[in-house]
């Protein structure tokens, strides 16, 4: 009995965990030509890397590297990570964004 009541709590929190890295695409989808980097900045904090390009725009990179630090058999998730790339305009407009594998 135990031991299923473990199975249930571990499939929520994988099922929660899933959840949350889609709110932050949808987040960025519903965004584009809205969003301010002041806004962004206050949901997710400062970004883990800031490059100005020529063009004047500047790109945002947010790291999303889990929060478990092993995974069902006991073993580090060393390969988990997924990147989010904001374009803002020079105005701090979110132009534009992409999801990538670190």
């Amino acid at each position: 009995m135990m031991r299923a009541v473990q199975h249930i709590l571990l499939l929520c929190t994988l099922g929660a965990v899933g959840a949350c890295s889609e709110i932050e695409t949808h987040y960025f989808k519903d965004r584009i030509n809205e969003a301010t980097a002041e806004r962004v900045a206050k949901r997710y904090g400062s970004p883990h890397k800031v490059e100005e390009r020529l063009d004047h725009h500047v790109v945002w990179t947010y790291f999303d590297r889990g929060s478990a630090n092993s995974g069902y058999a006991g073993t580090a998730r060393s390969s988990f990570c997924r990147a989010y790339v904001l374009i803002f305009d020079r105005e701090g407009i979110l132009r534009d964004w992409q999801q990538q594998d670190c």
